[in-house]
């Protein structure tokens, strides 16, 4: 499962890159209460997109938001992965037949960071903790709880995360049909921290990528303050063997999905 623990090869970071990162706090404080606080800059300077904002939820850090860099760049959530060396898991990908969007760079005695791109298009990021390990709250409500992998190619999907994190998957029913989620340990669902979504026509996601799950205690509440702040329902809340789903997109189109789960 995610986890605050400084656990290699786990998702342990997310951010948001926004257009408009003063707008997107506020949507996401109007939908989950989360506060933001602007990340003093290492190096002393402003990044080129403005400022990096630390998001907070009863004091703890729950994600990042920052400004893009490119105005053609499109507005998403990016997932982080920790590891312990980020050069070598770089030369790993690479020989997967992965790419490098953003060169391993270090952020003061916080850590590096590099961004990546798997073989079909999923777009991610590797994170090699320093001083700050990453979440200090997940797996909790107005959180991150998972991350879900879209993708037309599932099998090669498999392969190249398998290899390059050892990650493993573990078959989860969803009715007549059965829904692949990533693990470290089949047959412990307690280890599952994301899933596999095989992209096909008339999905509201056509595009290959990793998408959030924040566990929230009322996912019709969570959808109507979404709304009223400005956000897009893709998917209305839905019951699913999890608990109840949605899907959503901020302001300016960055996705991500709630789940509120069903009581063990």
């Amino acid at each position: 499962m995610i986890t605050t623990a400084n656990v290699p090869n786990l998702p342990g970071w997310l951010d948001l890159g926004s257009p408009n990162p003063g707008d997107a706090a506020e949507f996401y404080r109007a939908t989950f209460g989360w506060i933001p606080e602007v990340a003093a800059a290492p190096d002393g300077e402003e990044p080129p997109g403005g400022p990096y904002r630390l998001l907070r939820k009863g004091g703890q850090v729950v994600a990042g938001l920052g400004g893009l860099d490119d105005p053609n760049a499109k507005s998403d959530w990016t997932m982080y992965v920790r590891v312990a060396d980020a050069e070598a898991t770089i030369k790993t990908s690479e020989s997967l037949g992965g790419t490098v969007r953003v060169p391993f760079m270090e952020i003061g005695a916080e850590g590096g960071f590099a961004q990546l791109t798997d073989p079909s298009g999923g777009e991610f990021a590797l994170w090699q903790p320093g001083t700050t390990v990453g979440v200090e709250r997940c797996c909790e409500d107005d959180s991150v709880l998972w991350f879900e992998l879209w993708t037309r190619d599932p099998e090669a999907a498999k392969r190249y995360y398998g290899e390059l994190f050892g990650w493993k998957t573990d078959p989860f029913a969803m009715g007549d049909d059965s829904y692949d989620m990533w693990t470290t340990t089949p047959g412990v669902d307690l280890d599952a921290f994301g899933g596999i979504v095989p992209i096909v026509p008339d999905l509201p996601i056509q595009d290959e990528k990793w998408i959030p799950y924040f566990m929230v205690a009322d996912t019709d509440a969570t959808v109507a303050k979404a709304e009223a702040a400005g956000g897009t329902v893709i998917a209305p809340p839905e019951d699913a063997p999890p608990g109840r789903l949605a899907a959503l997109a901020d302001p300016f189109g960055a996705r991500f999905s709630l789940l509120q789960p069903t009581p063990r």
